[in-house]
């Protein structure tokens, strides 16, 4: 592999069970799971729901991970959770790839 310093560091963690309210909480432990990650990978397979709150919290933590030029993807989301993502916004700041299930 070499010490190519253009390689990006991908971390990768979860999202499971229902998250509601102001989610700073469970955003500030993604972030120190993630620090120093360029690409991060956010599986949601385990995800149930995301409530407006903590969608909008969310979306805030999104655009300030891209405003840091880091890429965030959420993997494995179910297909309603997706299409909130959607209407909220989160789809413009990240990627969003549902499951196939």
């Amino acid at each position: 592999m070499g010490g190519n310093s253009q390689m990006s560091h991908l971390y990768a963690v979860e999202l499971s069970g229902q998250i509601e309210g102001d989610a700073i909480a469970v955003l500030d432990k993604l972030e120190a799971k993630l620090m120093g990650a360029d690409i991060m990978v956010i599986s949601c397979a385990k995800l149930i729901r995301v409530d407006f709150s903590a969608a909008g919290t969310l979306l805030n933590w999104v655009s300030a991970r891209e405003a840091e030029n880091r890429a965030v993807q959420f993997t494995d989301v179910n297909r309603l959770v997706a299409a909130f993502f959607n209407v909220i916004g989160i789809t413009e700041h990240a990627r969003v790839l549902t499951r196939v299930d």
